[in-house]
């Protein structure tokens, strides 16, 4: 069985299941921890815990690139 890393923690599942799309159209499985507490505690426990998002360890630096993309694609707030 491979192992599993985390890639990252996200606030939200709405983020979370957005990256798991974007790895998962890269060809990159992904799985998410967390996701349960965070849609039944909401923003509270998002503050402590989060959604992880998980990888297999084979495909770590190609999902570690997908989520740089993804940051580089987020517009910065003083642009507006």
């Amino acid at each position: 069985m491979d192992k599993t890393v985390k890639l990252t923690t996200c606030t939200s599942s709405f983020e979370a299941h957005i990256l798991k799309g974007k790895l998962q159209a890269e060809g990159i499985e992904s799985m998410l921890q967390n996701e349960n507490i965070s849609d039944l505690y909401g923003g509270i426990v998002s503050t402590f815990t989060g959604v992880d998002i998980l990888v297999f360890e084979a495909d770590y630096d190609r999902a570690l690139a997908v989520l740089n993309d993804v940051n580089e694609e987020e517009p910065e707030e003083d642009a507006k």
